[in-house]
């Protein structure tokens, strides 16, 4: 009779252990993996909103017509004008009135009136329902841009000097250029200078 020949407890605790090891760190690796993959997800998703938002932003000033126009009170605004004529007096941004869309065989073919402004740590984009405002006409927002921090803009004038104010008067023109300066509310900066065609 041959002894049979077994592993002793302490074999099998210690293989048990070494598993229990390995399973810890293949579990470690795994959860960072994915945790860099769903910030990397998130910042993707953060830039390709900034990028759309750039873009619209972009067509909007590059479609600046020099056609003044008139606020629900009744004020005569300039083509771009930083005072929004909203009923919030102190609704930080700047409004234009743009050409239409020519593709569009509706109200989109017209002339619109469009703005920006920041309200909550968001940029909504402003729409008015026709260039002259009747006494009662609300500008409808579209959220365009979360985590926002700041949103700034300034207009270059004939004498080539920054101005962070487009007056209301209509005689001043359109400004050569617009800056924008969008700050994240995760610390980026973001600088776009559009220039406005003559």
């Amino acid at each position: 009779m041959r002894p049979q020949r077994a592993f002793t407890l302490v074999e099998l605790l210690v293989a048990l252990a070494i598993f229990a090891l390995l399973a810890a760190f293949a579990y470690r690796g795994l959860a960072v993996m994915l945790e860099s993959r769903e910030a990397l997800d998130r910042d993707s998703r953060k830039w390709r909103d900034v990028a759309l938002f750039v873009g619209r932003f972009e067509r909007d000033v590059q479609a600046v017509l020099d056609r003044p126009a008139t606020g629900a009170s009744g004020t005569t605004l300039g083509a771009v004008s930083t005072r929004l004529d909203l009923a919030d007096a102190g609704a930080v941004g700047f409004a234009l009135t743009r050409a239409g869309a020519t593709l569009h065989a509706n109200a989109l073919a017209a002339p619109q009136r469009v703005g920006y402004r920041l309200a909550e740590g968001r940029v909504d984009r402003l729409a008015w329902p026709a260039v002259d405002a009747g006494p009662r006409a609300q500008a409808s927002a579209t959220p365009v841009l979360d985590n926002v921090r700041s949103l700034a803009f300034r207009f270059l004038d004939r004498g080539f000097e920054w101005r962070r104010d487009w007056a209301l008067p209509t005689a001043q023109g359109k400004p050569l250029a617009v800056e924008m300066t969008l700050e994240l509310a995760t610390g980026e900066t973001i600088v776009r200078v559009v220039d406005i065609p003559r």
